[in-house]
């Protein structure tokens, strides 16, 4: 009852969040510099394995250096027996700032 309880109250309670990092080779202080600044969406995938695989993807596109999923939705579509699964993550960057991952365009 008391982890009930608790989870309850974390809700309406500020938390550290700690991101995933995904880019090796950080220094303690990138890694204490990193700030949210984007979001990442998935949808259809039918496992944490594929959406975790998928964050990490998205995050490296961008060129972030952390990824911390913050919604994840499950459901049923139409007559198959497969859950699928949709989620949001907000995206970390050293400093707060976007990485130029090559990938932009001109």
């Amino acid at each position: 009852m008391k982890e009930l309880v608790n989870d309850v109250l974390s809700i309406f309670s500020r938390q550290t969040v700690k991101p995933v990092i995904i880019r090796a080779g950080l220094s303690h202080h990138e890694i204490a510099s990193l700030k949210p600044n984007g979001l990442a969406s998935v949808s259809w995938v039918t496992s944490m394995e594929e959406l975790n695989d998928a964050f990490v993807q998205k995050a490296l596109e961008a060129g972030a250096a952390a990824y911390h999923i913050t919604e994840v939705e499950s459901h049923k579509p139409g007559n198959d027996e497969q859950h699928v699964l949709a989620a949001n993550a907000t995206l970390y960057y050293i400093n707060g700032l976007r990485m130029d991952t090559g990938n932009s365009a001109p």
